[in-house]
């Protein structure tokens, strides 16, 4: 058997930590837009007749969607291929979870 070449497996382990290093990175955004989403149902919560909290709430939503979505692919990239532990663990709720994907785009 022969040995791998050991610049191969030097870029093979650098392109894994930064592989790693984002999906830290993109796991952290998602958290930041989970709790943004939290927030935001709180206020729509106490004033749910209020359109501007309705608003907030649903761009917060895309928002979370699409970070979830990033954090899935680079899951995946890392070889990553269960989900659903993990959602759990993040606390994503189902609005989230079935929006998963880009933001709608803008008129």
């Amino acid at each position: 058997m022969e040995d791998k070449d050991p610049l191969a497996a030097a870029l093979a382990q650098e392109v894994m930590a930064e592989k790693a290093g984002t999906l830290a990175r993109l796991t952290r955004k998602l958290d930041e837009a989970l709790a943004r989403l939290e927030g935001a149902a709180r206020r729509l919560a106490e004033a749910p007749e209020e359109e501007r909290l309705r608003s907030r709430h649903q761009d917060r939503l895309e928002e979370a969607a699409e970070a979830l979505w990033h954090v899935v692919i680079q899951r995946e990239l890392c070889g990553l291929r269960q989900h659903r532990e993990f959602l759990d663990l993040m606390q994503v709720p189902a609005p989230v979870r079935l929006r998963m994907g880009p933001r709608p785009a803008r008129r």
